[in-house]
């Protein structure tokens, strides 16, 4: 599962799945039909020059052009679909190759030219991000991005085989099943790791300081408990480990449930969002809301300038006055980082741990006649109007972790008693 913060929308008349997000109502926009027909043509050419143009050719040439054409109307950064067709016929008819092997290095090429989060998803992975969104999936339970062409686990879920199996944020994924990923897509890398559930997957990996190792894990059915939490004297410890849908209202109810277990209500509260690298931004914004009045908490900026949204928060919220620290480290990416950049610039907490991802980009999907693509559509900003794409978040406090230990909680309560 790839690292992103996502919406769910339509394309034109073609059905929705459903709608989690901001409505940013991004504008389409349509090229003349002899351009369609002229790159269905290059990409045809393409085809014929590497061998492979058949009946099943025709299929792949017809959804790569509708695949580049929801690409280039929807991505943040202007892109011309003539040029995008151009590339993906280049890999083409660089070699002879069938006609599957030419639609998937024509997709790694675009992923590659537009950015790692942007990509096509078969219809096999079109369901499984339908059911990851919603909290239960099948595999073996890391996110993964793409960082300087290297695949990299932003963090393990909690309590899932690849967790179990001691993988480690910043783990870098060289093969698996004993086949190098090098030139893939951060998607294919995925599909490849992904599997029914009890099969064996193999993966090389290399950690931070470029030590190999390889991990064999039995991939199972993820089942997502994002929330738990417990009381510290009367402080709350609140871990949340992902932001699928209804995340915001199992917090609420943990919070809830802890002032009533505290003798003398909460003194103080610990966000803990280590190792979580995302999800829903509709949950975000609800996240930040449930800490902040009316006050601006994101704002995302697109392709046309009217499309930029900011969102802000409502009057009330749920514990005023009740000291905050919010736990990040470098697996806190995504939505992870919106609440935090709100929480932090609104000096309604302090953040403590190590520096966090830097994922500040949107993605939506968007269903097409065969399976459907992940676009990136926007990039956000925190309230200060700082960027968070490819920087991070700095946190006030900055704490190494360490084995055997938590400092970071440690240092986590002794701030908030302080506070």
């Amino acid at each position: 599962m790839s690292v992103f913060n996502i919406l769910i929308r339509s394309s034109r008349n073609r059905p929705m799945a459903a709608i989690l997000g901001l409505g940013l109502g991004l504008a389409l926009f349509s090229c003349p039909a002899w351009a369609d027909r002229a790159d269905r043509q290059i990409l045809r050419q393409a085809f014929e020059k590497a061998g492979s143009l058949d009946p099943q050719a025709e299929a792949r040439i017809e959804l790569l052009d509708e695949i580049i054409e929801a690409f280039a109307s929807r991505h943040v950064d202007v892109r011309d679909p003539h040029l995008l067709s151009q590339k993906a016929a280049t890999v083409i008819a660089a070699k002879p190759m069938p006609a599957d092997d030419a639609f998937k290095e024509a997709l790694t090429e675009l992923s590659h030219t537009l950015d790692p989060h942007t990509a096509y998803l078969s219809v096999a992975e079109w369901n499984d991000m339908q059911v990851s969104v919603s909290g239960k999936f099948s595999g073996v339970g890391m996110e993964l991005a793409m960082k300087d062409k290297m695949v990299v686990v932003v963090a393990p879920i909690d309590g899932s085989p690849a967790a179990q199996a001691g993988i480690q944020p910043e783990d870098r994924v060289l093969a698996v099943d004993g086949q190098t990923i090098e030139g893939l897509s951060l998607t294919q890398v995925v599909n490849r790791i992904r599997g029914p559930v009890g099969r064996k997957v193999a993966l090389r990996l290399a950690n931070s300081a470029g030590q190999e190792r390889e991990v064999t894990i039995i991939r199972d059915l993820i089942r997502l408990h994002p929330v738990s939490g417990r009381l510290e004297g009367d402080v709350a410890i609140i871990r949340v480990s992902q932001f699928s849908g209804g995340v915001t209202a199992l917090l609420r109810n943990q919070v809830i449930d802890l002032q009533k277990q505290a003798a003398f209500g909460l003194k103080g509260m610990v966000l803990d969002l280590r190792r979580n690298p995302g999800g829903l931004l509709d949950e975000a914004v609800r996240m930040a809301d449930l800490f902040l009045g009316d006050v601006p908490i994101v704002s995302t900026k697109a392709r046309n300038p009217d499309d930029d949204e900011h969102r802000s928060g409502h009057v009330g919220e749920i514990l005023p006055g009740v000291p905050m620290v919010v736990l990040i480290d470098g697996g806190s990416a995504s939505a992870s980082e919106i609440v935090a950049g709100a929480l932090k610039d609104h000096h309604r907490a302090i953040l403590v741990g190590q520096k966090s991802y830097g994922k500040g980009s949107v993605q939506v999907l968007e269903k097409l006649s065969e399976g459907g693509v992940r676009v990136t559509i926007a990039r956000y900003f925190r309230p200060s109007d700082q960027p968070v794409d490819g920087i991070g978040i700095t946190p006030d406090q900055e704490v190494a972790p360490a084995e055997g230990s938590d400092p970071q909680l440690e240092k986590a309560l002794e701030t908030v008693r302080k506070r």
